[in-house]
C-alpha cells in the first residue's frame, strides 16, 4: 500500500486513481493459469545439480504436485540410484 501511496503523490492522483488503474491493469491481463498443460511435471530437473525441483508458485500454471507424484518421483530416483550403484546405469 505504501508503494501505491507513493506512486499516487508521484504522479498527482488521487490513491482511488491509482488503485482503479492497477486494478483495471491486472483485469486486462487475465486470470492465471491454475494447472499445467496436459503432460506438463510440476518438476523440472536442475541442470546443474541433476535434482528433480519442484515448480514452484511464481511460475505461471503452476499446480503443486500431489502425494503419489511425489512418491512415484522418489521412488523413480531410487531405482535409478539402485541400478547406477549396480553398473547398470553410467
Amino acid at each position: 500500500m505504501r508503494k501505491v501511496k507513493i506512486k499516487a503523490a508521484a504522479e498527482g492522483k488521487k490513491l482511488k486513481e491509482i488503485m482503479a488503474e492497477l486494478i483495471e491493469a491486472g483485469l486486462e491481463e487475465g486470470q492465471p493459469q491454475t494447472t499445467l498443460p496436459e503432460g506438463e511435471s510440476p518438476w523440472y530437473i536442475d541442470p546443474k545439480t541433476g535434482f528433480p525441483i519442484a515448480k514452484t508458485l511464481k511460475i505461471p500454471g503452476y499446480k503443486p504436485p500431489t502425494l503419489q507424484e511425489t512418491q512415484e518421483l522418489i521412488e523413480k530416483s531410487l531405482y535409478e540410484e539402485d541400478l547406477h550403484r549396480a553398473g547398470l546405469l553410467p
